[in-house]
């Protein structure tokens, strides 16, 4: 059975637009807002971020699908939560999706790394 989250099945999103990033003082992380845009049933391929993730849905519809977890559909007005090392993939409804984000990161570091290939994380 393929997943509805396979890579070839949807179009790429487009870069998350950094808005703004901030030190966060006395620790060597920073905390960075953004916006990402969905086009029509476009999705984030299977990675995981390095750090906490807080997002809200400003218009459209984002399906999360975390793995070990329910998949959530999460509609405009909605939020949601990603935690540090979770892997996952999200992807946009047929009317696409903007989401506010906001990341907690190490500066010099990867933040989004792609996990195609790595085995579902159990939680």
């Amino acid at each position: 059975m393929q997943s509805a989250f396979a890579a070839n099945a949807a179009p790429a999103a487009k870069e998350t637009q950094v808005l703004e990033r901030v030190v966060v003082n006395g620790t060597n992380r920073e905390m960075g807002m953004g916006v990402s845009e969905f086009p029509p049933n476009a999705a984030k391929p299977r990675h995981m971020a390095t750090g906490p993730e807080v997002c809200y849905v400003m218009k459209g519809e984002i399906i999360l699908q975390v793995d070990g977890q329910p998949v959530q559909d999460i509609h405009a007005g909605g939020s949601f939560q990603i935690a540090a090392n979770a892997i996952h993939v999200t992807k946009a409804g047929p009317d696409g999706a903007t989401i506010i984000a906001t990341w907690i990161s190490t500066p010099g570091k990867p933040f989004n790394v792609p996990s195609p290939n790595l085995p579902n994380v159990p939680k």
